[in-house]
């Protein structure tokens, strides 16, 4: 089966144009210039076109961070209604979370998903691998080829996820293979400053102070500790929910404690994903210039 898409403005790799693209068998085997003439000549007697004039032809997204709900939680949402989403907003393939019920922390938990998405996905799917205190011997058995890597929850998690135990952590950073996509807030900094919040607010705090609880402190302290596992094992180090202005530092050439990440050997890439800061204004308003560079698009 021969299919044309034609007259469309294609956006890729850095050049916008009118063009066609050309799809034999399910695969994309030529996009051409509107400039060019199409070889029709093909042996593939089956040939449909779909007329992209007036339309923009952009590749899929790959969304690299999204909460599926499934299994579980389907109260919330499933596979299938999040797939559609995905595809209708042109996601074509996505790598969900483990915490979900049962959490992704075992193998069986991690086929169960695999044979769900058969049956359920409409683009493309792969899952992270939850980290806790004690799964590190499994690591060896995952697939590299197949997952995208190891969440790592060093902040309030549900569930046994949380880590935030040196030797665990130490463990953890020299035995993935994967890359570690690490949450980082410190808990203990969080419940002293949940205990300070209560017995000035009450027991309930309201969610205006939010930023005074999970503070820029401890989103700092943790990342912190993070990208030190990182270097000291030569881990691949991908950083969640990167929040406040303070904690790019571990990522800038302008440091003064931390080489630039840059630098790093290829076996030790960190990587940042900015979502809207939840702490400090000035955060905000310096983050903003960093925007262009940084990918803010987050499933909460």
């Amino acid at each position: 089966m021969r299919t044309i898409i034609e007259g469309g403005t294609i956006v890729n790799e850095g050049r916008t144009f009118d063009g066609s693209i050309i799809i034999e068998d399910g695969n994309i085997v030529d996009i051409v210039d509107s400039s060019e003439i199409i070889d029709n000549s093909s042996e593939n007697s089956q040939l449909s076109t779909i007329d992209a004039r007036g339309c923009y032809i952009l590749p899929g997204i790959i969304d690299d961070h999204v909460h599926f709900r499934e299994p579980g939680l389907t109260e919330k949402a499933d596979i299938d209604t999040e797939s559609r989403a995905a595809a209708a907003g042109g996601i074509t393939s996505f790598f969900d979370m483990p915490n979900t019920v049962p959490q992704t922390t075992s193998l069986e938990a991690l086929e169960e998903k695999f044979a769900i998405a058969r049956q359920k996905s409409h683009v493309n799917y792969s899952f992270f691998y939850g980290a806790t205190n004690d799964n590190m011997d499994t690591f060896a058995q995952l697939d590299e080829h197949r997952i995208p890597g190891i969440k790592l929850f060093m902040g309030s998690s549900t569930g046994n996820m949380l880590v935030d135990r040196r030797e665990a952590l130490e463990r953890i950073f020299s035995t993935a293979k994967l890359p570690l996509m690490a949450h980082c807030e410190d808990t203990e900094i969080i419940n002293h400053n949940m205990e300070e919040a209560k017995a000035l607010y009450g027991k309930d705090p309201e969610v205006i102070h939010h930023p005074e609880i999970r503070s820029t402190d401890a989103c700092y302290e943790s990342t912190k500790q993070a990208v030190e596992l990182a270097r000291k094992h030569h881990a691949r180090l991908h950083i969640a929910h990167l929040t406040t202005a303070k904690e790019l530092e571990f990522f800038s050439p302008l440091t003064t404690h931390y080489s630039p990440v840059k630098s790093l050997p290829p076996t030790s890439i960190s990587q940042i994903k900015i979502i809207p800061p939840s702490a400090l204004a000035s955060s905000a308003t310096r983050l903003s210039r960093r925007r262009r560079i940084a990918r803010l698009y987050d499933r909460l």
